[in-house]
């Protein structure tokens, strides 16, 4: 009887996902969300997510998390970690899309075009990326919930002692770091960069790079070990609130100044803050509370780390939206009275 039911069990999963994926087959094909197609964003997220999950979990633990999320038996220990993955899988999914955006508006106004119709095209597919993160993260919150529910009915997993950085650990931040590469590259595709505002300015903007990276090592020594990677996590999600507060207040005052190179210069502050803040996010205190979870030195992420991973990838593409407004905004100089 038990044997018939767990192949039961498994039966109705995979007809679950066979009917799933017939659905978004024939969407894709009915051609419904044509305009809603960016490959290189979605490989992006697809192999993005595969890294992330790499850079905080062992090919064991992954290997558990999806046999228990199709019904699979497991231990007090597997069932908190395995739900934990889930929602890291669905935390990851949603920065990443955040970042891909972020990312491809930065090619976008890197890239030349025939006038500002080129420009807001190019910026308005950057916004899809987030889209995807988003479904991707709803998907993926399905078995966390579910396995969560099930962990809540036992008691906490005995800890587990550190093994170090792991081999597959390693393979995460390479693979992570070639997919970032790899899509820039990608997106670019080999076309002169002559827009208004050039990638290597954007990216590579030194105020922006001080508050969040800086802001974030002094918050963290601030706290102390004792909050563990908490500290990292709140330290990217404020250091990036700042910058995107402070890029916004100096892009206002460009307006009321009518000054384009001002606006230009905040627009840039606004983008490369909140791409190395979720880059923070997702490669460096992610993975850090992901171990500690794991290795049973704490039930759970706090509920500052959740709203962090909500909120600021939230925050980062309405300011993406706000960035958009004032880039296709028309804007006269002032007159020589004025």
């Amino acid at each position: 009887m038990i044997e018939n039911s767990r192949e039961s069990t498994k039966s109705r999963t995979l007809l679950r996902w066979l009917f799933a994926a017939a659905f978004v087959f024939a969407i894709i094909m009915s051609g419904a969300f044509a305009g809603l197609m960016n490959k290189a964003g979605l490989l992006y997220l697809v192999f993005g997510s595969v890294a992330a999950a790499l850079m905080g979990f062992t090919g064991r633990e992954i290997a558990t998390a999806f046999k228990m999320a199709g019904g699979a038996a497991g231990t007090e220990e597997s069932l908190r970690v395995s739900a934990h993955f889930w929602e890291a899988a669905a935390r990851n999914a949603w920065i990443l899309g955040a970042m891909g955006s972020a990312l491809n508006f930065t090619i976008a106004l890197g890239t030349p075009s025939e006038g500002i119709a080129g420009i807001s095209n190019r910026m308005i597919q950057s916004f899809i990326v987030t889209l995807y993160g988003l479904v991707l993260a709803v998907v993926c919150l399905v078995p966390a919930m579910k396995l969560s529910g099930q962990a809540g009915k036992v008691g906490r997993p005995a800890s587990v002692a550190s093994g170090g950085l792991p081999l597959d650990r390693i393979v995460g931040h390479v693979l992570f770091a070639a997919v970032l590469v790899l899509t820039v590259l990608f997106m670019i595709g080999g076309q002169p960069q002559g827009g208004p505002m050039p990638i290597a300015k954007v990216l590579l903007h030194g105020p922006a790079i001080l508050v969040v990276i800086g802001g974030s090592i002094a918050l963290a020594l601030f706290m102390g070990a004792g909050a563990g990677a908490r500290a990292w996590t709140l330290g990217f999600a404020m250091t990036g609130l700042v910058s995107l507060l402070t890029g916004l207040i100096q892009a206002l005052l460009g307006f009321v100044h009518r000054n384009i190179a001002e606006i230009a210069s905040a627009c840039a502050f606004i983008i490369s803050a909140s791409t190395f803040a979720l880059l923070g996010l997702v490669a460096v205190a992610g993975p850090l509370e992901d171990r500690e979870v794991a290795e049973g030195r704490r039930d759970g992420p706090g509920i500052l780390s959740r709203l962090s991973w909500v909120l600021f990838p939230l925050l980062t593409f309405i300011f993406l939206l706000l960035t958009f407004l004032m880039v296709v905004t028309p804007m006269e100089k002032p007159g020589p009275g004025m």
